[in-house]
């Protein structure tokens, strides 16, 4: 062992001329504005990153200078665990102290008693669990199902779905709410949800735009941009596309790197991760987490992690480890003596094994005894120690003014439909195939007897038309954006009402389709040759749009999934036709099915468009008519639409889509 401890002293010294700035942040922060970041992230150069990989060298096996010297593995945890005994992490204490909680700006974090109870009351997710820390990197770790979400989203009190929460929480010595971790902390969801329209650096400029102060300016925000770029090595990738299903941008570890830039833009004194390694490859993955150890070790952050299987690098970077076991506390204490404590109960580490693995594949043995799941015979240890009061929480949470909010997010929405450019150009052939269809089929009906039987029902199919292709086009994009938008509002990043005003407003552009659509087929068809009869038209096609995408809208706000939400937006859509004037007129309509008339919008726009075709329309008989109808107001009367106005129906519309959408604007406010 004399050759590893050699090699740990200089390890250190290079480490502390690395650090000599005093900034505590890895040398792969400091090389962040490199222009050579892009090609060079994740290679371990510096010293301290070789000391992390002599700490794990029994993974690899020995080098050869060591397999020459006779150097043998420990028998008991391995070399990985040897050295993390020995204390040699550069950023630690001698061995046999805990880490020094620091005393900078970081928070301490405390919580105890913690009991949750899963939605059907029969299983606990988790059990009397308690803990602290301040200043230092904890992992939560346990096999998959053992209350490590659970755990870390009731810390910061994300909403779950459970039947009862219990425990006490405190920050700084203080219980603490939701509104108050908004101030100071920030959450990296195991999804990465991120619009995929914008590049990365337009991502974390609008992330800055709204929720940096306003006092801050745009210089400065641009910095903190570049730091954050800088520190998770997104620098070569900022000028490119996120991405999505359609189009290509980054790749899934570099969405991961960007969710967690996100954060660390506002610099949070305390940050929550669920898998911030998940879909990373092992450089990335290190890389990643020195970051994170670099903001404890500077004592500006505490990190809380929830994490499955990481590398033994990485393990060795951990401060803290809190183990689980369906839902109950294994080991709570110092990382590095997690291994030595499962030893002592008779679960050894094999030799040349990552700690990491060896600690989940220890539980899983004893979760699959049966006998030893009861009672005292579980082993557990517990090394909480109960933080004294520490300094008042800290006030720096600054929301944007409301109008400030509206027009930041009007620009990301405006920025985001004009970029769907596939989207628009596919919807801008089909309005205008099926125009074009339309208008041939019912081309030129004039104004004899048979345009009779032909003019009521091109009407009706234009608003059915207009309805069905603007409620699809919504159905199919508003719940992925829902979800992006309660990430949002979790982080405390704007008020509803600022994004669902900008989201009206971007949703300006789609007015262009129902104009254009109303041009061709018109004239193709032959209605009336009257400007006013045809302005009207045009509206009530506008409207008819509108009145769809605000029914879809509230569909899916209130269904919440995109699965469920098209189940059930084909029944209103079906009803709303059935209802819609033209199958059933006002004057056969049964009297029971009198308030779903009320419901359709199909019907006011219908209705709409047919009194304003017929209204003074002039028809001519020939000799071979077996009847004659010579004005339009006769066929309005037969449909009994006689008593129905232009202004009536377009009145009825506006007020469909008002309610529609402050439908849509509750179920958004107050459904998670």
């Amino acid at each position: 062992h004399l050759s590893f401890r050699r090699l740990e002293r200089e390890a250190a010294e290079h480490a502390a001329k690395d650090s000599a700035d005093g900034s505590g942040i890895p040398p792969l922060t400091r090389r962040a504005s490199s222009k050579r970041l892009g090609t060079s992230f994740g290679r371990r150069s510096s010293p301290s990153a070789l000391a992390t990989l002599h700490r794990n060298t029994s993974l690899e096996g020995p080098s050869d200078a060591e397999g020459a010297g006779g150097v043998e593995p420990s028998t008991a945890s391995g070399v990985a665990t040897a050295a993390h005994r020995e204390g040699v992490t550069p950023e630690r204490s001698p061995a046999g102290t805990p880490p020094a909680a620091v005393d900078g700006p970081a928070l301490c974090l405390s919580w105890e008693a913690i009991t949750v109870t899963a939605p059907n009351g029969k299983k606990m997710l988790l059990m009397d669990t308690k803990g602290s820390v301040k200043g230092h990197l904890m992992a939560i770790m346990g096999p998959s199902g053992c209350g490590k979400t659970t755990l870390l989203n009731h810390l910061a009190c994300r909403p779950a779905k459970v039947k009862s929460s219990e425990g006490n929480t405190r920050l700084q010595g203080a219980e603490y709410t939701r509104a108050d971790l908004k101030r100071v902390a920030g959450y990296v969801m195991q999804t990465d949800l991120v619009n995929g329209r914008l590049t990365v650096e337009e991502t974390l400029m609008y992330t800055a735009h709204l929720r940096l102060p306003s006092t801050m300016g745009t210089a400065e925000k641009e910095q903190r941009v570049d730091k954050a770029l800088g520190q998770v090595g997104l620098s070569h990738v900022r000028k490119t596309l996120v991405g999505d299903a359609l189009l290509k941008g980054i790749s899934g570890g570099e969405r991961k790197r960007l969710c967690i830039a996100m954060e660390l833009l506002l610099e949070p004194r305390l940050l929550f991760l669920d898998e911030p390694t998940a879909g990373l490859d092992s450089v990335t993955a290190l890389s990643l987490m020195e970051v994170l150890k670099g903001l404890t070790s500077a004592g500006t952050c505490t990190v809380l992690c929830a994490i499955s299987q990481p590398q033994s690098k990485i393990f060795a970077l951990f401060d803290d480890l809190l183990l689980l076991s369906k839902g109950r506390i294994v080991f709570n204490g110092r990382a590095c003596e997690a291994v030595d404590f499962l030893a002592s109960k008779g679960y050894p580490c094999p030799p040349q094994t990552n700690p990491a693995d060896h600690l989940i594949d220890a539980i899983i043995q004893i979760e699959s005894s049966d006998a030893e799941l009861e009672g005292s015979a579980f082993p557990t240890y517990d090394g909480y120690e109960d933080p004294k009061m520490q300094s008042p929480l800290p006030v720096n949470f600054h929301r944007q003014p409301w109008l400030r909010q509206f027009q930041i997010l009007f620009h990301r929405s405006w920025v985001d439909v004009t970029r769907g450019r596939l989207m628009l150009g596919i919807q801008l052939v089909q309005t205008l195939v099926i125009a074009v269809l339309i208008g041939t089929v019912f081309l030129q009906i004039g104004t004899g007897q048979p345009s009779i039987v032909r003019r009521t029902p091109v009407l009706f199919f234009c608003v059915v038309n207009q309805g069905v292709f603007g409620a699809l086009l919504m159905i199919n994009s508003f719940p992925a954006e829902r979800v992006l938008v309660l990430r949002e509002r979790m982080a405390g990043t704007y008020h509803v009402s600022a994004y669902f005003m900008s989201k009206i407003a971007g949703d300006i552009p789609n007015i262009v389709f129902p104009i254009l659509f109303s041009c061709v087929v018109y004239f193709l068809v032959g209605l009336q040759p009257d400007p006013g009869k045809f302005f009207i038209f045009l509206v009530f096609m506008v409207l008819c749009t509108l009145s769809a995408t605000s029914l879809a809208l509230a569909v899916s706000a209130v269904c919440r999934t995109a699965t469920l939400s098209v189940c059930v937006l084909p029944t209103a859509l079906e009803v709303s036709r059935l209802f819609g004037g033209y199958f059933l007129p006002p004057s056969t309509s049964p009297t029971y099915f009198r308030w779903l008339d009320v419901v359709s919008y199909c019907r006011y726009s219908y209705i709409g468009i047919a009194v304003n075709e017929l209204t003074g329309l002039k028809l001519s008989c020939t000799p071979k008519d077996s009847s004659c109808i010579k004005a339009g107001e006769t066929t309005l009367a037969n449909l009994g639409m006689a008593s129905e106005t232009v202004g009536g129906c377009a009145g009825a519309l506006v007020a469909y889509i008002v309610i529609c959408r402050v439908i849509a604007y509750i179920a958004l406010r107050f459904l998670k």
